[in-house]
């Protein structure tokens, strides 16, 4: 299965990359990273495992990594990375509006 992610989904890495590398070194953002990509590869080996959340948008499903929940859905055999985003966030609003339409 092809792996996708969104522009929304790259500045998202690039945004946790930066604060981790502010906040904690260099080091950690090299782990963090790594863990993230590993989790990418555990959705695309067994994508049916994850928790679905159409509320969100359609083919929605979510997988956590440490403090980040990673939104995703599988369209047309791709595995589309839409936002990887703090848990803490209010998920709706940073859903992309055209996800509503499947």
């Amino acid at each position: 299965m092809k792996l996708d992610l969104t522009d929304a989904a790259i500045d998202d890495l690039k945004s946790i990359r930066d604060y981790t590398l502010e906040t904690w070194g260099g080091e950690q953002v090299e782990k963090y990273l790594e863990a993230v990509w590993s989790r990418f590869e555990l959705i695309r080996k067994n994508p049916n495992h994850w928790r679905h959340r159409p509320d969100l948008f359609p083919g929605c499903q979510i997988a956590t990594q440490g403090k980040h929940v990673i939104l995703f859905r599988i369209h047309q055999e791709v595995l589309q990375i839409i936002r990887v985003l703090h848990g803490a966030m209010d998920l709706p609003k940073y859903i992309p509006d055209d996800l509503n339409k499947d």
